[in-house]
């Protein structure tokens, strides 16, 4: 799939619809898309920083609220690192309530799609879910975001989550990588079977 591709249009919807569905609620866990509760949140969360070796700017694609970069933050700093937030989404309001959350980050919240979004910087960690695009589009997507998002030797982090509720197993994103070439750095997972797994590559462009 070409990056000149736009996502298909009934993909897009879908990704919108998320906006109004989280803004539904109050309490930021909820409008961060997860409905597991505070201690189930930071257990199936915190081991993204399991790809984090030192301090560094840190961008969330797809950073809703910025309620996860705030808690990101926080956890890094129990584990001895320093994580400057940045946060990418397509919803402006969601990115509203990311930049009154981190008021002294208010500056490094972008509203656009992830697919097209052309960064005006590179990061050490950039995070993304597996499930922002279609599947058939992931390799290009990762490619796009290793060369154009992190920086020469930075790192992407990637991520998937799975749900206890309807029984569905989060994606093989390891599988998933190394089927398609990429150098995976490492992996990590929470539970066996998986409720939500990580995998990271390292950037050499």
């Amino acid at each position: 799939m070409s990056p000149s591709n736009p996502l298909p249009e009934t993909f897009l919807r879908e990704i919108k619809a998320l906006e109004p569905s989280y803004l539904q609620h109050d309490d930021p866990i909820l409008q961060s898309g997860f409905g597991g509760g505070v201690l189930r949140w930071r257990a199936e969360r915190e081991p993204i920083l399991d790809a984090v070796t030192a301090d560094g700017d840190f961008l969330d694609i797809g950073c809703a609220n910025g309620y996860l970069l705030e808690c990101l933050m926080k956890w890094g700093m129990e584990r001895g690192f320093k994580i400057i937030p940045y946060g990418l989404d397509i919803g402006p309001r969601l990115i509203l309530l990311a930049r009154k959350r981190l008021p002294h980050f208010e500056n490094n919240f972008f509203v656009g799609n992830a697919w097209d979004w052309q960064p005006q910087r590179q990061f050490r960690y950039v995070y993304t879910l597996c499930d922002y695009v279609p599947h058939d589009y992931l390799k290009t997507y990762l490619h796009k975001l290793l060369s154009t998002a992190v920086e020469s030797g930075g790192r992407l982090i990637i991520g998937s989550y799975g749900s206890k509720s309807r029984q569905h197993m989060p994606f093989d994103i390891a599988g998933f990588l190394k089927s398609n070439g990429f150098e995976v750095i490492g992996t990590t997972q929470v539970d066996n079977p998986p409720i939500s797994t990580f995998a990271w590559v390292d950037s050499n462009f």
